[in-house]
């Protein structure tokens, strides 16, 4: 899946040139617009927001919001009668 940015300038599609994984939540992606009129790079921070299905292989050391909707879900599922 690639995911479509713009560049923030003239709404020209930008392409993804490099990515640096800084921790294993937060990624920095360098762009650089496709319009050779504008030629504007810049960085872009994709950062982890929230658990919406969980791992069946989680890491211990990381603290990983869980999104409200899948929360309520669990807890209501731990309140059907067995």
């Amino acid at each position: 899946m690639r995911i479509l940015n713009r560049c923030p300038h003239c709404r020209t599609r930008a392409t993804a040139r490099t990515s640096r994984e800084m921790s294993p939540t937060f990624r920095e992606v360098t762009y650089q617009c496709n319009n050779v009129e504008c030629g504007h790079t810049y960085v872009v921070n994709m950062e982890f927001a929230r658990t919406l299905s969980p791992s069946a292989m989680p890491d211990p050391t990381l603290q990983l919001p869980v999104s409200p909707h899948v929360r309520e879900r669990g807890e209501q599922q731990l309140d059907l009668p067995i």
